[in-house]
């Protein structure tokens, strides 16, 4: 798994950034988070990048689901908010 190089994001695998796009991202990152920083159930939204892209979406999104919260969780998912910030460029 690698990891992205823009500060506060949690990375499931993603290209690392030129210093050009990094402020890019971070710039585009902050403003959304501004812009709504609570998902549509009142949780915190946090941003999460992608193989391709860097998304802002509900924190109960990234919570562990097995067990009852876990199916829960599942259920409930389309009622979350989950909004994408930017595209990453390809890998090389």
């Amino acid at each position: 798994m690698s990891h992205t190089n823009i500060p506060g994001v949690a990375a499931k695998s993603t290209p690392f950034l030129s210093e050009r796009e990094n402020s890019r991202a971070v710039d585009l990152i902050e403003r959304a988070e501004r812009s709504g920083p609570y998902c549509l159930c009142g949780r915190h939204m946090i941003a999460v990048a992608d193989d391709h892209s860097v998304w802002m979406e509900c924190s109960s999104r990234s919570e562990p689901t097995t067990g009852l919260s876990g199916l829960i969780s599942r259920l409930t998912a389309f009622g979350h908010t989950r909004r994408l910030i930017m595209d990453l460029p390809s890998a090389v």
